[in-house]
């Protein structure tokens, strides 16, 4: 398990560019090779390497953030339960009760909170990615799902009204 230690990061925007660099981390970008420029339409344009990139910019819901984190070697302590003996009713003193072993917690190793964004570009060759694009569909299918496994009610489905008029 994963836990996120917030700091007063700085404020960055996510790029999501049609190429592999073999670079993990860190790097000074200088203006002459990256320099996005605002177009019109609210859309972007670079040049990377000699290529022209258009950008669609996605903006992260009001209640969203999202971060850029990187893995430390620090885990979060571990609570220790008072372990206490299973209590016996006069029913269960004819029932012989097998000993359960309990596993020890999963250690919760500690992530460090390197930057935050609200919005992410996703780049394409010349043209602007498609809503069918597969980094645009996973960001609105990860919120989507996020909202569903948090119990957030979905805004786009409608109630459904019964017979007396009642919504439920």
């Amino acid at each position: 398990m994963l836990a996120l230690q917030q700091s007063s990061a700085h404020k960055s925007t996510a790029n999501i560019l049609p190429c592999r660099i073999h670079h993990d981390g860190p790097t000074k970008v200088a203006k002459r090779y990256w320099s996005p420029a605002d177009d019109k339409d609210g859309t972007k344009t670079s040049h990377f390497r000699g290529r022209r990139l258009r950008g669609r910019v996605i903006k992260l819901p009001a209640d969203y953030q999202g971060v850029v984190a990187k893995s430390t070697d620090r885990y979060l302590p571990q609570s220790t339960k008072s372990q206490s003996g299973p209590t016996f009713t006069e029913v269960d003193e004819d029932i012989e009760i097998e000993e359960e072993e309990e596993e020890p917690p999963e250690p919760v190793r500690i992530l460090e909170q390197v930057s935050a964004f609200d919005e992410v570009l996703v780049w394409g060759h010349d043209q602007l990615p498609s809503s069918d694009d597969p980094f645009v569909k996973g960001i609105e299918e990860w919120i989507s799902f996020a909202e569903a496994i948090h119990g957030k009610p979905a805004q786009n489905i409608p109630l459904q009204q019964t017979q007396d008029g009642s919504t439920s």
